[in-house]
């Protein structure tokens, strides 16, 4: 009887460069261990349900037939790919080129006789289905995150054998060039693989990024640190392609909104340039988060701000917010108290408590010399820490229930990037001041306190895609 296959995929890897690169993509990665002795990776791909199994099988088509055996009977995956470097068999591959593979030729097979050599190969088609995706994916700028190096993808046969080549003037060269000369790049791992998958019924792709040319220079190239590049640009294009196989992850809050499909009515809700009043004009892009109570149980009392004014400095350094360095400024009035940095090039944080309830919090994006820049990872983890900050601010009454709302601003010379390594040569500019996105359901405070990663991830989702819509 066959098993169904599960919401899992396969990534296998030869080297630790490769196996490094792929699980750093993963999110809580734990260790798996077969009866064997064989130790899998198994973690998830961000806001996709299912799970990814890494493992390492080392060089050789041997080693990876035997483990990608042993991984399709343990896990039953939908798919099984292999991420990892090769070299170029053709000028036309640029260094840190993807090659993905319609074709894997196990070229070891032959017959030699006076007359010459004679190929006899076996090779194995690209599955259909996984092929497809792979060309959605190249279509999209996603998987690079945008970034104006990002390498070509080219969808090319591989050759897979036992020999690391490093040349292009010796006899299995010319044997290449004359039997297999579609083969954009040649490896150690692919033929084995693809053939454990092919009797296991196991969907199969290969994907490999150049790390040299297969010319001699190789020692260069590695020496430049290009196996690691080509590791980063093949596991990134791998885990886009299986992230289109694994279902999306459910949100948990959408099942615990109350008030029917979401509000009654609408939220009253006060930005930040309500209380602080115009921005510089060379202020750095802010993202700011407001927590409102969707009742009465939230509301403070006039005399109860002077309190909340004092207590909000000590909060705001404790969670992050304010450096110890930083000279901070309070005010209070009726209706608002509040605490903020002192205004900068760089941009200020603030945090504010209203009568009405609601707690506001912001603090700037990440910026070079060109501007702020938007990484939708780090949006995420800043809305999260705004959350929590939000939600424990001290001596304030806990609402029943809470809406969520976020915004950017100024958005003029905003641009998407990543934070940790901006790559980009010029800002672009938006027409809009700013990029909000308003509240659209309420949820109990006791499940946003559990569930403050699921709440930012939302909240950030839309806010980024908010900011997108204004191209």
């Amino acid at each position: 009887m066959t098993t169904e296959p599960t919401d899992t995929v396969v990534v296998l890897t030869a080297l630790e460069t490769e196996y490094i690169a792929v699980r750093d993509l993963l999110e809580s990665p734990t260790t798996h261990r077969h009866a064997a002795g064989t130790h899998f990776a198994v973690g998830t791909i961000r806001g996709r349900a299912g799970r990814v199994v890494l493992g390492l099988v080392g060089a050789g088509n041997q080693s990876a037939a035997v483990l990608t055996e042993r991984a399709i009977a343990e896990f039953q995956p939908r798919a099984v790919f292999f991420a990892g470097i090769a070299g170029a068999l053709h000028n036309d591959l640029a260094l840190g080129t993807v090659v993905v593979g319609t074709k894997v030729y196990g070229y070891h097979g032959g017959f030699e006789e006076s007359a010459g050599f004679g190929a006899r190969p076996q090779a194995w088609d690209a599955d259909h289905e996984l092929e497809q995706i792979a060309r959605v994916v190249s279509r999209d700028d996603a998987w690079h995150g945008g970034r104006l190096d990002a390498p070509a993808v080219l969808f090319r046969p591989i050759a897979a054998g036992e020999v690391v080549l490093d040349s292009r003037e010796t006899p299995l060269a010319h044997q290449l060039r004359r039997h297999y000369a579609d083969a954009a790049a040649i490896e150690l791992e692919s033929a084995g693989t693809a053939r454990a998958a092919h009797l296991n019924r196991a969907p199969f792709l290969t994907i490999r990024s150049i790390s040299d040319k297969a010319d001699g220079h190789k020692h260069e190239t590695d020496g430049k640190g290009w196996q690691s590049i080509a590791a980063k640009n093949a596991a990134a294009f791998t885990i886009a392609v299986a992230a289109h196989l694994l279902p999306l992850k459910p949100n948990p809050l959408s099942s615990r909104v109350i008030a029917g499909n979401g509000l009654r009515g609408p939220v009253n809700l006060d930005w930040r340039t309500d209380l602080t009043g115009a921005r510089s004009a060379v202020e750095r892009c802010a993202v700011e988060t407001l927590m409102v109570p969707a009742d009465e149980s939230g509301r403070l009392q006039p005399h109860r701000l002077e309190h909340i004014r004092d207590s909000l400095p000590a909060h705001g350094r404790a969670g992050g917010l304010f450096k110890a360095t930083d000279q901070l400024t309070t005010a209070v009035t009726n209706e608002v108290a509040w605490v903020r940095s002192a205004p900068s090039p760089s941009g200020h944080s603030g945090l504010a408590v209203h009568h009405t309830g609601q707690r506001t919090t912001w603090s700037p994006l990440p910026s070079d010399h060109l501007g702020s820049v938007l990484d939708r990872d780090d949006l995420a983890e800043q809305i999260e820490r705004s959350l929590r900050l939000l939600a424990e601010i001290p001596d304030l009454p806990a609402p029943a229930s809470v809406a969520l709302a976020a915004g950017l601003e100024p958005v003029a010379g905003l641009t998407e990037d990543s934070a940790r390594a901006p790559r980009r040569q010029t800002s672009s500019s938006r027409v809009a001041p700013h990029v909000r996105v308003h509240p659209v359901n309420v949820l109990p405070f006791t499940t946003l306190l559990a569930h403050l990663a699921e709440a930012a991830d939302e909240l950030s989702t839309r806010l980024h895609l908010a900011f997108q819509q204004t191209r």
